[in-house]
């Protein structure tokens, strides 16, 4: 699917789900099949297209990470080997 055809599956839709009062599922869907493919091609397409654009971001944010990193667990603070009553009063 070239980018021109994958623009225009977008404004079919844009224009269907405003214009046309449509759910954004139901207007890409129609877009597509109007244009003779099927939803999940023009979505795998788009996502593929995007994905080269911007290329893979892992490394940047592996660059970021320190070694000891865990995802969504708050690092260490300063404070842990003080007893609660001394980091309250002291802040």
């Amino acid at each position: 699917m070239t980018d021109d055809q994958l623009d225009a599956w977008q404004e079919r839709a844009a224009i269907q789900e405003f214009d046309g009062g449509m759910n954004r599922f139901d207007a890409e869907a129609t877009a597509a099949a109007a244009m003779g493919f099927k939803r999940y091609e023009a979505i795998n397409a788009l996502r593929e297209r995007d994905l080269a654009r911007r290329g893979d971001q892992r490394p940047a944010v592996a660059r970021q990470q320190r070694a000891d990193d865990m995802p969504a667990v708050q690092r260490e603070q300063n404070q842990e080997g003080r007893p609660v009553s001394e980091r309250v009063a002291r802040g």
